[in-house]
């Protein structure tokens, strides 16, 4: 009981002694003390803030890690795509150079074709002409500068008529055509052999001859003699004349 005694007596002796100092050193000591516990509070917070961000950073790195390595592998696939299309650019491009240097070819031949059959129009019979008439118009005055007409517009033309003349050329034909004869017209039939030469007859078997091609166009000759053999041979060729025979023909042709 006597210990208990002695320490509350000299706690109050120091009171006693403290109350003796100026409240302003007190109230010092408790701001001190209060700043104290506030920036421990405030250490505190950072420290558990600063753990939140630490892991949410680690994830982030993982994440923009895998993602960089995802990244890496399409660049490398494109990379390797890269190499196949510019390897595929390139046949294409070779290919094209051909076709553009072909084409350049075919358009030289084409006009060629198209200025050679244009001068050998006057060595065509007249029905032929007819006949091809729309091909013919499709042909461009100037065949080397066609304008905006392309090659393939312009070569089944040139092919159209190349191939009509073939067939024409390999054949008898027969036309009635209109010729002017002692002053008057007169409808004649003419057998064409071809584009070689062609023979004609009046109805009346009074007026005949042949006619073939030249450089100036087709020239007739009137051989009224050779009118029953050309009349003849009309008749055979309408099978008119049911007995099949030879017919001589004679022609002299400078």
């Amino acid at each position: 009981m006597i210990r208990k005694i002695i320490p509350i007596v000299a706690v109050l002796a120091l009171a006693s002694g403290v109350s003796a100092q100026t409240s302003q050193q007190v109230d010092l000591a408790r701001t001190k003390i209060q700043k104290w516990v506030e920036t421990r509070q405030v250490i505190s917070k950072e420290n558990s803030e600063w753990k939140v961000q630490k892991e949410s950073l680690l994830a982030t790195k993982e994440l923009l890690a895998q993602e960089l390595e995802d990244v890496e592998e399409k660049l490398s696939s494109l990379s390797g795509n890269e190499s196949a299309a510019d390897a595929k650019r390139a046949e294409l491009t070779e290919e094209k150079q051909n076709l553009e240097a072909a084409t350049g070819s075919v358009k030289a031949k084409l006009a060629d074709l198209e200025v050679k059959l244009k001068g050998m129009l006057k060595r065509f019979p007249e029905a032929f002409l007819q006949q091809v008439d729309p091909l013919l118009r499709r042909i461009p005055e100037d065949s080397y500068n066609p304008g905006r007409a392309s090659v393939g517009e312009r070569l089944p033309n040139v092919v159209g008529i190349i191939q009509a003349a073939s067939k024409f050329n390999s054949t008898l034909h027969l036309f009635r055509e209109t010729v002017e004869f002692q002053g008057k017209e007169v409808q004649v039939d003419v057998l064409y052999w071809g584009m070689a030469i062609a023979y004609f007859v009046d109805q009346n078997d009074t007026y005949a001859g042949y006619k073939y091609p030249t450089d100036d166009g087709w020239v007739s000759e009137v051989s009224i003699e050779i009118a029953p053999q050309v009349r003849n041979v009309v008749d055979m060729y309408q099978r008119k004349n049911p007995n099949i025979e030879f017919v001589e023909i004679p022609v002299s042709i400078n």
